[in-house]
């Protein structure tokens, strides 16, 4: 009898908990407002980057390549010493190519030389040089200007400052999306920052460069753009 007694309770315990167990997963969440916001900073560069080479043109591959390398070398010097040892330059891209003509109709097309293209980045802290760079480099035997970029060498203060723009823009929106419901906020739930990326830089196409400059260059950087996204939740009190 007291067996009995004693399964009788323990099945009642297990009842009553699993129907517990069941309630509770079937609540319903808490309400909340969920706001999505952007900022963006402006600031002015501290680094430059700029991209230049040579392209060479001969009869054979192994003519080009000599020849690139020739100048090449005259460009670097002369940029290096223009702008001292401080100045970072890597290679970015090298190639050589043959030339086609015109295929005759019915015939195959011929080559009729070929191009050698070595464009080297530039980096570097003197943004007011940039300008005389690009004309040293030119003088010297570059004959290809192909992209100029200003940026930062450090983006982390700008970053967190977009950072708190968003998300005081984020906390605006939901309390004005609460104020026009007749709602009031509770506590934050949660808070997302979204990566957007490095900042953007303010970049520039450069055109194919003449061998001689008749003036000096002019250079004006740009601001550089540092976002943020932030996804904000906030709970919804409940009303009495």
């Amino acid at each position: 009898m007291k067996r009995i007694a004693r399964d009788l309770a323990i099945a009642l315990v297990t009842s009553i908990g699993s129907q517990a167990l069941a309630a509770s997963s079937d609540a319903p969440p808490p309400p909340y407002i969920e706001v999505t916001a952007e900022s963006e900073t402006r600031v002015m560069p501290d680094l430059a980057q700029l991209d230049f080479g040579v392209m060479t043109r001969a009869d054979t591959a192994g003519s080009a390549t000599q020849q690139n390398a020739a100048r090449m070398k005259a460009v670097l010097a002369a940029v290096r010493a223009a702008l001292g040892a401080g100045t970072q330059i890597g290679t970015g891209t090298f190639n050589v190519r043959a030339e086609y003509s015109q295929a005759r109709e019915g015939g195959e097309p011929r080559i009729t030389g070929y191009v050698a293209t070595n464009i080297v980045r530039l980096e570097t802290s003197e943004l007011g040089r940039v300008g005389d760079v690009i004309d040293v480099a030119i003088k010297s035997g570059a004959n290809q200007v192909q992209r100029m970029a200003f940026g930062l060498s450090d983006a982390a203060a700008p970053r967190r400052s977009a950072l708190r723009e968003a998300v005081l823009k984020a906390q605006s929106e939901a309390e004005a999306i609460a104020a026009a419901l007749k709602l009031t906020l509770g506590p934050v739930q949660s808070v997302v920052d979204q990566e957007m990326g490095p900042a953007r830089p303010f970049a520039q196409d450069a055109v194919l460069m003449r061998a001689q400059v008749a003036a000096a260059t002019p250079v004006e950087p740009g601001m550089v753009s540092v976002r943020a996204r932030v996804v904000l939740r906030v709970l919804i009190a409940r009303q009495p």
